[in-house]
């Protein structure tokens, strides 16, 4: 544990660090450098379990076979497309199907992953997200417009909670669930899809609600390991 001193003209403080943070500034060497002598075992992610939402197709599918490429065990999270069945068994892993606008069952399949995986999480990517489709804003339903902010925006900041709590405990306890230490893990990593939307106003595209959820994704990542 790194313990910095703090020196002033009256008095020496000494404070321990709070995550990543100390004294409300980000700590210094609060890293190791990796004991690999070569390149290649630095991108295995043998023995750790990854949870991909919205992995069905597309950026979420590819991000999982890259996972399960670098030999992850890989948790494919999807909501209607059942061809995400067929997809987990081709990477010899597993499909959960789940709502991830639903915090309680963010949480309830978290949990569940790590229990039938191998009792740790380390990679969560947080990839589910739909566009908007209904045009001019004034035009589109307000519906519409909670459902895509839900699942862009909300999942997002529920993933990152569900996960977070679980990195919290394997950091203060250095095990899994079942007690064994923990072998290869320095803290977890969260990994949000957003967009070039978020942070400049695309035109011709009329989808401010879809541009304002993805800069909220943006936003709350950088933010995320402030609140650990």
């Amino acid at each position: 544990m790194l313990i910095k001193t703090a020196t002033n003209t009256a008095t020496n403080t000494t404070s321990e660090p709070d995550g990543p943070l100390q004294g409300g500034k980000f700590r210094h060497g609060n890293t190791e450098a990796p004991s690999q002598q070569k390149v290649l075992p630095l991108f295995t992610n043998e023995g750790k379990t990854a949870i991909v939402t919205g992995a069905g197709a597309g950026i979420g599918l590819a991000v999982a076979q890259g996972l399960a490429e670098s030999r992850a065990n890989v948790a494919i999270w999807y909501h209607g497309n059942k061809k995400a069945i067929d997809r987990a068994r081709e990477i010899e892993d597993e499909a959960y199907q789940i709502d991830v606008t639903d915090a309680k069952q963010v949480q309830e399949v978290v949990d569940q992953v790590v229990r039938e995986f191998n009792g740790r999480l380390d990679i969560f990517v947080a990839n589910a997200g739909i566009p908007w489709t209904q045009g001019p804003a004034l035009d589109g339903e307000i519906e519409h417009y909670r459902k895509v902010v839900a699942t862009d925006l909300d999942s997002t900041f529920y993933c990152a909670r569900a996960a977070g709590k679980v990195w919290r405990r394997q950091k203060e306890e250095g095990t899994d669930i079942y007690g064994r230490k923990l072998e290869s893990y320095r803290y977890g990593s969260f990994i949000a899809t957003a967009s070039m939307s978020g942070h400049i106003v695309n035109i011709p595209q009329l989808q401010a609600a879809y541009n304002g959820a993805k800069a909220g994704v943006i936003h709350l990542g950088e933010l995320s390991p402030l609140h650990q």
